[in-house]
């Protein structure tokens, strides 16, 4: 969980980095190319879509979880994604932290498409646009690893 906290608060200072940089810096492409490589390197599962709960892009962790390329991802909603159930589950919670406008943290099951079960810990913030305003959700979930009991001898 920590290693998660870290990463997403090392996207987050090199997001705020690369904003502040002058027009001699490296190029707008050169900088996205640094966030999704940053991103990529992410063990855990981070994503952003907007507040109609269309994603907008994610790394690689993400399209691993649901087994799909990134380009069959990015433009798509819970819906198209996963179960019914589970993608109201997603919408509400996605919903309640936007309403809130304070991020979120929940704890969901998720299945890999190998039909792996793993329980995972979401924390959902809103994504802010240069503006101030809200324009969608960002999301960072890792996965729960349970300490296995210690028996006495």
């Amino acid at each position: 969980m920590k290693l998660a906290w870290i990463a997403a608060a090392g996207l987050t200072a090199m997001l705020a980095a690369s904003a502040a940089r002058t027009s001699d810096e490296p190029s707008d492409a050169e900088k996205l190319e640094a966030i999704t490589t940053a991103m990529n390197s992410i063990p855990a599962v981070v994503f952003f879509k907007d507040r109609e709960g269309v994603y907008r892009g994610g790394n690689t962790a993400w399209a691993e979880l649901l087994g799909r390329p990134l380009g069959e991802i990015v433009g798509k909603s819970d819906l198209d994604l996963f179960p019914e159930e589970v993608a109201r589950s997603f919408r509400t919670y996605d919903q309640a932290m936007i309403a809130s406008g304070k991020p979120q943290r929940n704890r969901e099951v998720l299945v890999y498409p190998d039909g792996r079960k793993v329980e995972v810990e979401t924390l959902k913030a809103p994504w802010i646009g240069k503006d101030g305003a809200c324009v969608g959700v960002v999301g960072v979930c890792w996965e729960i690893v349970l300490a296995t009991p210690v028996t006495a001898p």
